[in-house]
C-alpha cells in the first residue's frame, strides 16, 4: 500500500480550512482529475450515488488514504476510504437497514423544538450543522447530513430564540451539546454568538461540543477557535474518531490547541465492520488517543437504520471481545465504554458473553423470526437491537 501524497499546493492554502472545504471532491469529475487512471466503475458509483445523496471527501482526509499502484484510485479495502466512498445500491427492505425514512435516534416527543433533543433527564442536544467538512457513509444522522432531500430542520435564528426559551423554564437541563452534522463548519463568530446566547440564557449551563473536525479538517481548529470556546467556558469536546491512521501530526497540533481552551477532550468512536473491529486496531488507536491526552469516551456498536449496514455491521459479542480484551491489558482511562446507542437510549454492554445466565442481554427472535438482543434499557423497558452472528 502507498500513501497519496498531498497535491503541490502553496502551504498556506493546504492549511486553510476554508481552502480544503472549496477544494473538496464531490463528483466523478473531480475525482478523475484526482485520480486518472482509477476505475470507471467506481466513478459510475459516485455519479449514482450523488443523485440521493452526498460524497465529499477533504483533500487532507484523501491525502491519507492508500492507493492503488496499478490503478492510482484509493485501494477499496482501505480503512480510511471505506468509511466515505459510496459502496453501491442498498437493500432498503432488508430488516433494519436504511431506507431513508427510519428515525434511529431522534424520537418525536423528545424533540422540544426543531433543533433541540431532550432524550436524557439533564441534558439537551442541538443540531447546529446539517452539513459536514466530509461525509462518513455510515453516518448515524443520515436523514438530516447524508440525504441531498433531507426533511430535517435546519438551525436559523428562529429554531435557536425557543430552544433558549425552552432552557430558561426548564432548569433541569444542566448541559446543552452542540451536535450535528458539524459544528466547526461555522464561522468563529457564529459559533461566539450562540455560545454567548446560550450563557446569557442560562449562566449556569454546562456546555459541550461534538466534532469531526480533527480527522476530516483538521486546520479549522485555530487559535481564535480555541479563544472562543475558552471564553465561554466550554467544559468538553468529544472528537469523532476511527482508526489509528487518522492520528496524524496535523491531528496532534488540533488536540493541543484545543486543550488549552477546554478542559476535558474525549472520544466518541463507531465500532464498524473492516475499519476498526480488531482487538489490534482498537488497542494502537485506545492508546493513541491516550498518549495524546484524549480521554476514552464512547465505543459506539453500529446504529441500526444507518448506510451501509452490509459494510459496516459486526456482531455485538465482537465488540465485547474487543474491549475485553483491552479492559485491564491496557490503562484504564483509554479504554471505552461500549454502548449500543438504541432508539430509546445509550445501553452498556456488559463485558461477558451473553446467554450465560438467566438476565439479560439475552438472545430472542423478534416478531420476524430474525435474531435480536433483548435487554433492559436506562428507562428499565425491555427492549430489541439486531444482532449478527459471531462468525
Amino acid at each position: 500500500m502507498t500513501i497519496e501524497a498531498a497535491p503541490a499546493v502553496a502551504q498556506e492554502q493546504w492549511t486553510d480550512w476554508k481552502w480544503q472545504q472549496r477544494n473538496a471532491i464531490r463528483t466523478a469529475r473531480q475525482f478523475k482529475e484526482r485520480f486518472p487512471l482509477c476505475d470507471q466503475e467506481l466513478l459510475d458509483r459516485i455519479t449514482s450515488h450523488n443523485r440521493s445523496k452526498r460524497f465529499q471527501v477533504t483533500p487532507y482526509y484523501l491525502s491519507l488514504i492508500g492507493t492503488d499502484p496499478d490503478t492510482g484510485g484509493p485501494q477499496l479495502q482501505d480503512p480510511l476510504w471505506k468509511q466515505v466512498a459510496p459502496v453501491g445500491p442498498e437493500q432498503a427492505e432488508a430488516p433494519y437497514a436504511y431506507d431513508g425514512k427510519t428515525e434511529n435516534w431522534e424520537l418525536p416527543h423528545e424533540m422540544v423544538t426543531a433543533i433541540a433533543q431532550h432524550k436524557y433527564e439533564n441534558r439537551v442536544i442541538v443540531r447546529y450543522a446539517n452539513v459536514c467538512h466530509a461525509y462518513c457513509q455510515f453516518c448515524y444522522e443520515a436523514l438530516r447530513t447524508l440525504d441531498k432531500d433531507s426533511t430535517k430542520a435546519t438551525f436559523d435564528r428562529n429554531h435557536w430564540r425557543a430552544t433558549l426559551d425552552y432552557l430558561r423554564v426548564h432548569p433541569q437541563v444542566e448541559e446543552v451539546i452542540l451536535s450535528g452534522g458539524e459544528p466547526f463548519m461555522h464561522s468563529n463568530d457564529q459559533i461566539d454568538q450562540v455560545l454567548r446566547e446560550a450563557r446569557a440564557a442560562r449562566p449556569d449551563l454546562i456546555l459541550r461540543i461534538h466534532t469531526r473536525a480533527l480527522t476530516f479538517n483538521p486546520y479549522r481548529i485555530d487559535e481564535a477557535l480555541a479563544d472562543v470556546l475558552a471564553r465561554h467556558g466550554v467544559v468538553s469536546i468529544g472528537l469523532h474518531v476511527t482508526h489509528p491512521r487518522e492520528l496524524t501530526p496535523e491531528f496532534d497540533t488540533a488536540v493541543r490547541c484545543l486543550q488549552k481552551a477546554v478542559p476535558i477532550i474525549f472520544a466518541n468512536v463507531p465500532l464498524l465492520g473492516g475499519v476498526n473491529d480488531t482487538p489490534e486496531t482498537m488497542r494502537e488507536l485506545s492508546m493513541g488517543l491516550y498518549r495524546r491526552g484524549v480521554h476514552a469516551g464512547y465505543l459506539y456498536h453500529f446504529m441500526p437504520h444507518s448506510p451501509e449496514s452490509e459494510c459496516f455491521r459486526t456482531p455485538v459479542q465482537r465488540g465485547v471481545e474487543i474491549v475485553r480484551s483491552l479492559k485491564r491489558h491496557i490503562s484504564n482511562p483509554a479504554v471505552p465504554e461500549y454502548v449500543l446507542p438504541h432508539a430509546t437510549g445509550k445501553y452498556t454492554v456488559p463485558l461477558v458473553d451473553f446467554d450465560s445466565a438467566a438476565g439479560y442481554p439475552r438472545h430472542v427472535l423478534d416478531d420476524n423470526g430474525l435474531r435480536v438482543l433483548e435487554l433492559v434499557n436506562w428507562q428499565g423497558e425491555r427492549v430489541h437491537y439486531p444482532d449478527l452472528d459471531l462468525a
